[in-house]
């Protein structure tokens, strides 16, 4: 992260950056520096934000008796919590990797970035309501919706970051991109097709959401990074 303008701590210089004539608003914050660290860290605390909200509302009731009967009580918190902590720990996994591969960022990226921290922290709601309505058909859709968006931002911060010279590191093939890209399009693809199985069998929807994580075991072994 080099010089910048006056008030912009750590940014470039004017003319440099992904391209000069664009250097005030798309300037590059290298990997390695704060700005940079920063943004990685944020994201970092949203998804460990996310996750503990899943679990904010899980409560022994008072006067509970019954052990089975509260575990009976508690399933469908449970289980949403289990399904939205793994979609959550897939999408960080894939973050995780895209920055991994990241040299720089630029304006442009860093909003992607945060309109997909966006659709992460708003993931327990729609998890909640999952719960509470006992996989009403409505709730299933905003979920299995919800899930679609998320990853479809997540896939529009790496096609972007491939796109633009100088924020992916170099050495990254293109067949690379390529199958990281399938890979990031697989879980929001599973979730939009779980909806029409939503609107006519509620019951069912839950369980294919499992073909996200089937189907990346099965690319990981056919088409290794």
């Amino acid at each position: 992260m080099t010089g910048g303008p006056p008030g912009d701590p750590g940014g470039e210089a004017p003319g440099e950056g992904v391209n000069g004539a664009d250097a005030p608003w798309r300037q590059l914050v290298s990997s390695g520096h704060l700005e940079y660290d920063r943004v990685v860290f944020f994201s970092d605390a949203i998804f460990a934000i996310a996750i503990t909200l899943l679990a904010f509302d899980f409560r022994v009731p008072a006067g509970t008796v019954s052990a089975a009967r509260a575990l009976r009580d508690a399933e469908p918190r449970l289980l949403g919590f289990v399904i939205s902590f793994a979609v959550i720990g897939l999408f960080w996994l894939s973050h995780h990797w895209i920055f991994r591969h990241i040299d720089a960022l630029d304006r442009p990226l860093m909003l992607i970035n945060l309109l997909f921290l966006g659709t992460i922290a708003f993931l327990p709601y729609p998890t909640e309501l999952m719960s509470v309505t006992s996989n009403q058909v409505p709730a299933l859709v905003l979920y299995a919706a919800w899930v679609s968006l998320a990853g479809l931002v997540e896939l529009a911060i790496w096609q972007y970051a491939s796109r633009v010279p100088g924020l992916l590191t170099a050495r990254i093939p293109a067949w690379v991109r390529r199958r990281f890209a399938v890979r990031i399009l697989l879980v929001p693809v599973v979730f939009l097709l779980s909806i029409p199985v939503a609107l006519t069998e509620p019951a069912v929807a839950p369980f294919t959401w499992l073909l996200a994580w089937v189907l990346g075991v099965v690319l990981r072994r056919v088409q290794p990074l």
